[in-house]
This record gives structure tokens, sequence and C-alpha cells, in this order.
């Protein structure tokens, strides 16, 4: 099971991938809006293992702290992200006032594979695309066919590469390396506006006209 809230003020997408035979399951990228996030785990009764950042920025870790301490669930993020949790100049958050800084449980690395506790059989495994930030991570089910691709890559669009960390060359590169490699199938849940899949950005994504 796949839902979504759309917070804060960048409208960033906050997904809950979950089991729905034990009900236990992953929250990805809680940006804000905590009370709201929380709200929607106890109404619909699930247990949240572990939160999965796709990176460090600060619309994508706005909640993290107060989400963590309420229900006592586990922070995973790529090595790279320290750089981004404990810095509000590369997290962003110091540009708009607020210069907090975020603690990780675990941080994993290209190829890593994250299981769920309650049930083995569903996992997503990490993968490594930088460019928008160092830290850019998607977070991949074959079983499902689907990836949370955070900043990455768009419906149309991909990551800007204008603030800390990011290089457009390769985070062109890592997208068809890592993320244009996936079946074509794949559907892409981005941290920003509608879905889409490999095989429709690999057609038509502007920033790829010369793909082969």
């Amino acid at each position: 099971m796949i839902q979504k809230l759309t917070v804060g003020m960048l409208q960033e997408h906050t997904y809950f991938f979950i089991d729905e035979v034990t009900k236990h399951g992953f929250l990805v990228d809680p940006g804000d809006e905590a009370e709201r996030i929380l709200n929607k785990i106890k109404q619909e009764e699930w247990v949240i293992e572990k939160i999965l950042l796709t990176h460090g920025h600060f619309d994508h870790i706005g909640a993290v702290a107060k989400i963590k301490t309420s229900l006592g669930c586990l922070v995973v993020i790529h090595e790279e992200g320290k750089d981004y949790l404990h810095n509000p100049e590369w997290n962003l958050s110091g540009r708009y006032g607020e210069a907090y800084t975020v603690d990780a449980d675990y941080y994993v690395k290209h190829g890593d594979v994250i299981t769920l506790e309650a049930n083995s059989n569903m996992n997503l495994k990490v993968i490594h695309a930088p460019g928008h930030t160092t830290d850019g991570t998607a977070y991949y089910s074959e079983k499902e066919h689907i990836a949370f691709v955070g900043d990455i890559i768009f419906n149309g669009a991909v990551g800007r590469c204008d603030n800390p960390g990011g290089n457009m060359n390769r985070l062109l590169s890592a997208i068809r390396a890592q993320i244009f490699t996936l079946p074509d199938a794949t559907i892409l849940y981005p941290g920003h506006g509608p879905y889409t899949t490999v095989k429709h950005e690999k057609d038509t994504n502007p920033f790829f006209n010369f793909y082969e």
C-alpha cells in the first residue's frame, strides 16, 4: 500500500509504504506538518518501523525529529547525508530562518537493502543517484515495480543543481546509470509533482533529448 500526504510550503510529498497484512511500514521524507503525519499514522493504526530519507534538504526532513520522538522509529539516510542533516546551510533551513539539524540512526550506501522487520518479503534497495545533492537516493522495490526518487527526477524535469553539493552533469549521469536502467514500467514517486514511469521519462524528459 502506498499513500501520500503533500506537506509544507514547497508542497513536498511524504509517502507511506505499508504492508497491508501487518500494518507495518516505512515513512519516506516527512518534510513538514508532523502532527498531520502523526494523526494519519494513528488513524490508520500503522506501525512505522523506519523513516527513509531520499536526501537531506529541509523540505524533506522538517518533521523527522518530532515523528522520531513520538514513534521511536529509526531514521535512515545515505552516508553522504550527514553533511546535510548537520548543516543548516546545506539542508537550506538556514535560508528560511529555521536553522535546524537532524540525527540519523543508520547511514546506508548504494546497493544496501532495507527490509521490513514484520515482513521480510517487503524490502527496498538503496540506489545512490547524486547530483541534486551528494546524498540523493532512490528506494526501489523490484517486487512492487516502484521507486521513491525524491528530487532526483520529476515528471518532465530533474532536480535543481545550484545548491550545495549540486552538479548537473553528475545528476544526469546518475539518472542514466541508476534510474533509466530500472524496468521501463517502474513507477517513480517524486518529492514534488505527479508520479511518472521510467519509460515516460526516457521518452519525453527534455533533459535527455539525446538519451539512447
